[in-house]
C-alpha cells in the first residue's frame, strides 16, 4: 500500500540519515539588448571552439566523455541553471513536443531574455557581494539591491557594473544612485571592503596582509595598505554634517535625547535619511596601524596607493610627510598623543579620484585577473567545479585544470567586451554542457578534466523557486519591478533633501505631535494608494464575475472560440483567464529574488542552505534533517497537496484520465515521463485508492534525490 500516512511512521525517522547518506554517496561515486541580437553562427562557433579544447584535453588525459543527454535532461537542467526553477509540465510538455531543430538554442534564447534569468543572477551575486537587506544600523539594502537587480535585468557590461560599485559617490538614498551600498555594506571598515574587492573580483585573497605579512603568499602588509590607499579620505555620511546648518541641527538633537523620546527618534530617522551617503573620490593614501612592525616603512606613516600586479597606475598623490626620526620611546609618546591630530590630517588630504584610477585598474582587460577570475566563476556555476579551484585564493603558481580553455574563455569575456549574458549563452550552447553528468566528484587536488558537469544538488533559492512552481500558476509574476521596495526611500528622502534645517526641526515636531513618523506616514499613503487601487481591482473583478461563468462554460463545452473571445475580454480588464490564480495572493509566496535578503532564520530556504549574507559565498547545499521534515510534512503537505487550487493540483485536475494525471505529476516535478515500470506501478495503486494515491505520488517525487539534484 502506497499511502503517505503509513510511510511518514518510518520515513520521517530515516528520512534525513538517507538523504545524507545519498549526497556523500553521490559525491563519492559519482548591454541591454535581448541575446538573439547577436549572430547564432558566432555562438556556435565559439561554443565549437570551447569543446574542441575540452575534448582535445579529455582525449590527453585518456578519459571519455559523457553521453549527450535527452531533451528531458536538458530541459530541466537549462531551467535550473539560467532562471533557477524547474520548468512548469506545460513547458516541459511544450518542449519535448517541439519539431523545431534548433529548440534548445530557442529555448536558451528564450530563457535568457526572461525576467527569471535577471532574478536567478541576482540570488548568485547577492551570495557573492553578501547583500542584505538592512546593510547596517539605519542604513537600508534597498536601494544597493535595486541597482544590482537593475544592473542584471539591463545586462549592464560585469567590468561597467564593477566600475559603478567602486566609484559609487552620494547620498545613499538619493535615486539611481544604490550603488553607494557597496561600501555602506563595510561601512567605516576600508581594510574589510578592499579585501573583499581582492577576493571577489580578483580572486586573490589578501585578508591575511591585513595584520602581517601574508604567511601563505608572496603579499606583505604594507602592499595590503598601498592597495587600501587606493580609497583613502573615503567618508561614510555626508560631508554636509560640518557645515553650520548641520551643526545646528545635530545640537537640536542633543537637546531632545532626554527631552522627548518620540521627537529624538525622529531626529535619528532624519539625520540618517540625509547623511547615509559615501564622500570622497580617493585622497591615494594610507596610514599604517601603530602596530606596524617590519624595516621598510615607521608605524602610523602614510604610504601611496599602488597595484599589487598588472599594469601600472599614474597617480599624482600629494608629498608623503616624511617619518618620524626620533628615537624609539619618544616616537612612540608623540604616536600616542598625536594619533588624533594625524586623523584630522588625514581629513584634511586632497581628494584625487584615486577611486577612479583603481577602478579602471582593476577592470582593465590588462589586468591578469580580472576577467580570468569571472569566467572561472561562471564556469563553475554551469560544470559544477571551476578551472581554477578555489575559485577565490589565485596565486602566481596557480594552474588551471585546462589552461588552453581558460586563456581561450578569458579571451571571449573580452571580446564580448564583458557581457557575460553572451558569455553564459555560449557555455550553454556547448555539448560538453549538454553531456550527462559526472556522479563521481575529484578527489582533494584531483583535477576533473569536464567530460560533462558534476552531478550538483539545487541551491536553496532553485529549490524554493522550484517549489513555487508546483503552487503558482505564474511564479514569475512575483518577481516585482526592481525598485519597488526602495521607492518609498527614495520619496522619503527627496521630501527632506532640500529642507534647511529650521524646516527639519519642524518636521521633526510635527512627527513628535502626530506621533507617527515621516516613514509611518509614508508607508500608510502607499496603503491608502493600494487601497484604492484593491477597490479598483474589485470593481473590474464584480464586472467580470459574468465573463468567469461563461468562460467556465466554454471550456466545459469545448467551445475554443468562445473561450478565447472571454480571455481577450479578461485581458482588456487587466485580470488572469484563471479564477484559481485570484487564490495565490500570499505574500510570502514570491521568488528567492523578493524575499528579505536573507530570508528570516526557519524559513524553508534558510534550512536549505541560503546563505546568512555575513560572509562571502557562505550558502551550503549540505543535507540535513530539518530540510526532509520540512518537505515531509510541512510545505508541500500545506502549499501544495493541500491546496486545490495549486499549480500541481489544477494541472492533474485538468488531465482527462489515469495515465494522464500519472504523466502530468512525473512532467510537473522531474519533468520527465514516467518509465513503464513507475507507470505500472501507479497505475495500479490509482486504480484502488484514488486520488490519495495520486498525492501519494506527488509527495513521493517530491522527496525523492532526483528532483533534489540537478542531473
Amino acid at each position: 500500500m502506497t499511502s503517505r500516512r503509513l510511510w511518514n511512521v518510518t520515513i520521517a525517522a530515516i528520512a534525513g540519515a538517507l538523504l545524507v547518506a545519498a549526497w556523500v554517496e553521490a559525491r563519492a561515486g559519482r548591454s541591454t539588448g535581448s541575446v538573439s541580437s547577436r549572430p547564432r553562427r558566432l555562438v556556435t562557433e565559439a561554443a565549437k571552439k570551447v569543446d574542441r579544447l575540452v575534448d582535445a584535453n579529455l582525449d590527453r588525459q585518456n578519459v571519455s566523455a559523457n553521453a549527450a543527454i535527452d531533451d528531458e535532461t536538458f530541459v530541466r537542467r537549462v531551467y535550473l541553471d539560467v532562471i533557477g526553477r524547474i520548468p512548469t509540465a506545460g513547458e516541459t510538455r511544450a518542449f519535448l513536443e517541439s519539431r523545431s531543430k534548433d529548440k534548445r538554442q530557442e529555448l536558451i534564447d528564450s530563457l535568457l531574455d526572461s525576467p527569471g534569468y535577471s532574478s536567478h543572477l541576482y540570488n548568485y551575486f547577492a551570495d557573492l557581494l553578501r547583500v542584505k537587506t538592512r546593510l547596517a544600523q539605519r542604513v537600508s539594502g534597498e536601494p544597493y539591491i535595486h541597482f544590482l537587480k537593475s544592473s542584471f535585468a539591463e545586462n549592464t557590461p560585469y567590468d561597467e557594473l564593477v566600475r559603478q560599485l567602486l566609484t559609487a559617490e552620494g547620498p545613499a538614498y538619493a535615486r539611481d544612485n544604490g550603488a553607494t551600498g557597496y561600501y555602506l555594506r563595510d561601512r567605516e571598515m576600508p581594510e574589510d571592503n578592499m579585501a573583499n574587492t581582492a577576493r571577489v573580483f580578483l580572486g586573490t585573497r589578501l585578508e591575511c596582509a591585513q595584520c602581517h605579512d601574508h604567511p601563505f603568499d608572496k603579499w606583505t602588509q604594507k602592499q595590503f595598505f598601498e592597495m587600501v590607499a587606493f580609497t583613502g579620505g573615503l567618508r561614510y555620511r555626508s560631508f554636509d554634517v560640518r557645515s553650520p546648518e548641520a551643526r545646528q541641527f545635530n545640537a537640536y538633537g542633543r537637546t531632545l535625547r532626554n527631552e522627548n523620546q518620540q521627537a529624538y527618534r525622529a531626529y535619528r530617522q532624519i539625520s540618517a535619511q540625509l547623511t547615509n551617503a559615501i564622500e570622497g573620490t580617493g585622497t591615494g593614501l594610507a596610514r599604517l596601524p601603530k602596530e606596524y612592525q617590519y624595516d621598510d616603512a615607521q608605524p602610523l606613516s602614510l604610504v601611496t596607493a599602488a597595484p599589487i600586479f598588472g599594469p601600472s597606475v599614474d597617480l599624482e598623490v600629494p608629498s608623503v610627510p616624511a617619518p618620524d626620526r626620533r628615537g624609539p620611546a619618544r616616537r612612540r609618546r608623540a604616536r600616542m598623543s598625536n594619533e588624533r591630530q594625524l586623523r584630522v590630517q588625514d581629513a584634511r588630504l586632497p581628494q584625487i579620484d584615486s577611486r577612479v584610477t583603481y577602478a579602471e585598474w582593476l577592470t582593465s582587460k590588462d589586468n591578469p585577473r580580472f576577467a580570468k577570475v569571472i569566467v572561472n566563476r561562471l564556469w563553475k556555476r554551469f560544470f559544477g567545479m571551476g578551472l581554477i579551484e578555489p575559485v577565490d585564493d589565485f596565486k602566481d603558481d596557480t594552474r588551471a585544470s585546462n589552461p588552453q580553455l581558460l586563456i581561450e574563455l578569458e579571451k571571449l569575456m573580452i571580446e564580448l567586451d564583458f557581457d557575460i549574458k553572451q558569455f553564459q549563452r555560449v557555455l550553454l550552447n556547448t555539448e560538453a554542457y549538454q553531456r550527462a553528468a559526472s556522479t563521481r566528484e575529484p578527489a582533494e587536488g584531483e583535477d576533473y578534466h569536464f567530460p560533462g558537469p558534476l552531478l550538483r544538488r539545487m541551491t536553496a533559492e532553485q529549490m524554493w523557486d522550484s517549489l513555487l512552481t508546483l503552487v503558482l500558476p505564474n511564479v514569475e509574476a512575483t518577481i516585482a519591478e526592481p525598485g519597488a521596495k526602495a521607492e518609498v526611500l527614495y520619496a522619503e528622502y527627496e521630501g527632506i533633501a532640500d529642507l534647511s534645517t529650521d524646516e527639519l526641526i519642524a518636521r521633526i515636531d510635527e512627527e513628535a505631535k502626530s506621533g507617527r513618523s515621516m516613514r509611518e506616514r509614508m508607508m500608510a499613503r502607499v496603503a491608502e494608494e493600494r487601497r484604492a487601487e484593491l477597490q479598483k481591482e474589485q470593481a473590474k473583478r464584480r464586472k467580470a464575475r459574468l465573463l468567469y461563468r461563461n468562460l467556465a462554460r466554454a471550456r466545459r463545452q469545448n467551445d475554443l472560440q468562445a473561450e478565447q473571445k472571454i480571455i481577450a475580454q479578461l485581458a482588456e480588464l487587466g485580470l488572469d483567464p484563471d479564477p484559481r490564480a485570484r487564490r495565490r495572493n500570499d505574500r510570502n509566496l514570491v521568488r528567492a529574488s523578493e524575499l528579505p535578503s536573507p530570508a528570516p532564520d526557519g524559513h524553508l530556504i534558510r534550512q536549505f542552505g541560503q546563505s546568512d549574507r555575513e560572509q562571502i559565498e557562505a550558502s551550503h547545499q549540505d543535507a540535513n534533517v530539518p530540510q526532509s521534515l520540512t518537505l515531509l510534512n510541512g510545505f508541500l503537505d500545506e502549499k501544495v497537496l493541500g491546496d486545490k487550487g495549486s499549480a500541481l493540483r489544477v494541472t492533474v485536475a485538468e488531465a482527462s484520465n489515469t495515465r494522464d494525471k500519472i504523466e502530468s505529476i512525473f512532467l510537473a516535478i522531474l519533468n520527465r515521463g514516467p518509465n513503464r515500470d513507475e507507470r505500472t506501478l501507479w497505475k495500479r495503486d490509482v486504480d484502488r485508492f484514488g486520488e490519495e494515491a495520486l498525492q501519494d505520488l506527488a509527495w513521493t517525487l517530491v522527496n525523492c534525490h532526483e528532483f533534489r539534484f540537478i542531473r
